[in-house]
């Protein structure tokens, strides 16, 4: 019986400190019109986004990582990512991109809901490869 409380308190223990989700990249998308408008690539390690960028950023078929005219637009987008960088991912962090005016580098003209959509969908299907 001893055996069994300590075993129950073991796994206990380590399940309260095991990560959501597992390290690796993840990469998640948000399209409408078929048009993939975001495609962000971020890196977790025990929960926390350690890097992240986006892979396409697009809007109306203008390219806003590439065209110089919506690169200079497109600060509130990096400013909405870099807020997830050094933090770990939850819902708390999630539900600020439902309002990225409160990000004091996102700005109101931000869809924070196509990043936060990416970002979820990426944490859904999982890591695209493993880190150690």
């Amino acid at each position: 019986m001893k055996k069994m409380i300590v075993l129950f308190s073991f796994l206990l223990a380590t399940t309260a400190y095991a990560s959501t989700y597992r390290d690796g990249i993840y990469r998640g998308y948000y399209i409408s019109g078929q048009e993939t408008q975001i495609e962000v690539q971020f890196t977790l390690k025990n929960d926390v986004m350690t890097e992240a960028k986006y892979r396409t950023l697009r809007y109306k078929d203008h390219d806003w990582l590439k065209e110089e005219e919506y690169v200079a637009k497109n600060k509130g987008y990096m400013g909405a990512l870099n807020y997830m960088v050094g933090k770990k991912v939850n819902q708390a962090v999630l539900d600020k991109l439902y309002t990225p005016e409160g990000i004091e580098t996102a700005g109101a003209t931000v869809r924070g809901g196509k990043l936060r959509h990416a970002v979820q969908l990426a944490l859904m299907t999982g890591p695209i490869k493993l880190t150690k």
